[in-house]
């Protein structure tokens, strides 16, 4: 690489600062990327999911919490982290948005864990809303006829 390349990346880097992969990802999920991401809960359901999020907090023990620190509701769940000792970070920069269908916080990985579901009700589903019937058995032609 000429000197003067290297001059000019130096120049790009001081001007603009280090560049970052995928900087729209790191916008959405709170400056990490979504191939780390192990549970994602939006800021609208961060005032009602507290109770389903700790009833698993033993699950979380191999990840850290990123908090929308915007969102009022997320100062809710230090408590619980602290006492099982799960590290948490509070994101006050400008990836931290207050929308509701923005995250409000995110359970994630050092490394990635590519985690196709990654929403509460996903993860785990209600056994009051999910009904599994059983199956019903098809019958042949002349079980139709005879019933």
């Amino acid at each position: 690489m000429s000197d003067n390349d290297q001059l000019q990346q130096h120049l790009d880097s001081a001007m603009h600062g280090a560049p970052q992969t995928n900087p729209d990802e790191r916008r959405r999920y709170l400056g990490s990327l979504r191939e780390r991401v192990f549970l994602g809960v939006t800021n609208q359901e961060l005032a009602t999911a507290q109770a389903k999020f700790e009833a698993h907090l033993t699950d979380y023990k191999p990840y850290s919490v990123l908090l929308n620190g915007k969102n009022p509701a997320a100062t809710d769940y230090l408590a619980a982290l602290s006492a099982h000792g799960i590290p948490f970070t509070l994101v006050n920069n400008e990836t931290a948005k207050t929308e509701p269908t923005a995250f409000g916080l995110l359970v994630v990985a050092k490394d990635a864990i590519n985690h196709e579901a990654i929403t509460l009700d996903t993860l785990y589903p209600d056994p009051k809303t999910t009904t599994q019937d059983a199956p019903t058995k098809k019958g042949g032609f002349l079980k139709h006829l005879f019933d």
